[in-house]
């Protein structure tokens, strides 16, 4: 006797506690939780723990105040919140970050049926708020209800520090970096060091997304070292800019919101000449004939009796304007003062003015001439 009421207590207390766990959640596939009703927290010490991923199936009842649940995202990325609202007279859910700052919200006020609300921002990793609260102060007491549903898509990528120019990530010339601008971090900065003066292009890409409002990048720019020169502006997705840097330490800002991004800053070769024919029409004169190129303040030419170009090396550099036409998109110049009889080798390059500094491209391969 006594056996069989153990048992049926026993029994009793296992359905109590079945009941109890199926009233709180069940697990959908792909992790999401879908759980009944929880009332949140009545401050954010006291904040209800969530899942990123989660779908309340039951109204939870709202009676004036503020009511708190905390999620993590583990990665930049989407975050969907979509409120429904039964009967308020006005109601908001908020998502608040760690300093309680409101980054995306959905509202309701003086309706007497459901009504839907659904906000899309982009976040960085990290904690963040759900606070449900009156919107204006005069929400009804009577059937205060709301339900509301959490989808975070990551980004693959995560912000670990807050970047500016004096805590800036580091960058290494021609790599790729993969990054992300969300609604809670709007500004990267990146350090790099250039040590060859060169051309320099930089790509960026904005893997915009339509369903967030403003997803885009606004402006990438390239300072100097102590942020006193811009050396490159552009602004939107998908752009290129062209910059010419001397050898030092340099700054990228890029600005944008909700978007992920990817870009590289690599060096550029400056387009070469080359010379077709050298020829020595009088005494201690040669006339170097090579190819025109166009987009280049000019070019200079190197002249040596060693091969090599090791020893007794002089150059000649000129405008495009002190040079003649020689037809067939080429161009030619006459180098006096040279020894007579001897063989010399001459290897031409071009160059670009930019910022008082001149750049140069590679050497051409060199041509001989036995001067009379």
């Amino acid at each position: 006797m006594k056996k069989n009421v153990l048992l049926k207590k026993a029994g009793a207390l296992l359905l109590a506690l079945s009941i109890s766990v199926a009233a709180f959640s069940t697990v959908a596939p792909k992790g999401k939780i879908i759980a009944k009703a929880i009332v949140g927290g009545e401050s954010s010490d006291k904040a209800v723990e969530i899942p990123a991923n989660y779908e309340f199936t039951e109204w939870a009842e709202y009676k004036g105040g503020n009511q708190y649940y905390k999620f993590t995202i583990p990665e930049d990325g989407d975050l969907t919140l979509h409120g429904t609202f039964y009967k308020s007279g006005s109601m908001a859910i908020s998502v608040l970050n760690h300093d309680f700052k409101e980054f995306n919200w959905v509202h309701t006020e003086g309706t007497d049926t459901v009504a839907d609300e659904t906000s899309i921002r982009s976040l960085s990793a990290g904690t963040y708020y759900i606070k449900v609260s009156d919107w204006y102060g005069y929400t009804k007491e009577a059937e205060n209800k709301y339900k509301f549903k959490l989808s975070f898509k990551g980004y693959g990528v995560s912000e670990n520090t807050v970047d500016s120019y004096e805590n800036p990530k580091g960058y290494e010339i021609n790599t790729t970096v993969t990054d992300s601008l969300t609604s809670t971090d709007n500004e990267d900065w990146y350090k790099f060091n250039v040590s060859k003066e060169n051309k320099y292009v930089l790509n960026l890409t904005a893997y915009s997304n339509t369903a967030v409002t403003y997803s885009r990048i606004y402006e990438a720019l390239i300072f100097n070292n102590d942020l006193t020169e811009k050396k490159l502006d552009i602004s939107g997705a998908d752009r290129t800019g062209e910059v010419y840097l001397n050898s030092g330490v340099y700054y990228l800002k890029i600005v944008g919101s909700n978007v992920k991004y990817s870009f590289s800053i690599k060096g550029a070769s400056i387009e070469k000449t080359k010379v077709t024919k050298v020829k020595s029409p009088k005494k201690k004169k040669a006339e170097v004939t090579f190819k025109a190129v166009d987009g280049v303040n000019g070019y200079q030419i190197e002249y040596s009796t060693d091969k090599n170009f090791k020893k007794n090396v002089k150059s000649k550099t000129f405008k495009i304007e002190k040079t003649q036409d020689a037809g067939n998109n080429k161009r030619k110049i006459t180098i006096s003062k040279l020894k007579r009889h001897k063989r010399y080798y001459f290897r031409i390059r071009t160059y670009v003015e930019n910022n008082n500094s001149r750049f140069y491209s590679d050497w051409s391969k060199a041509k001989m001439a036995k001067i009379k």
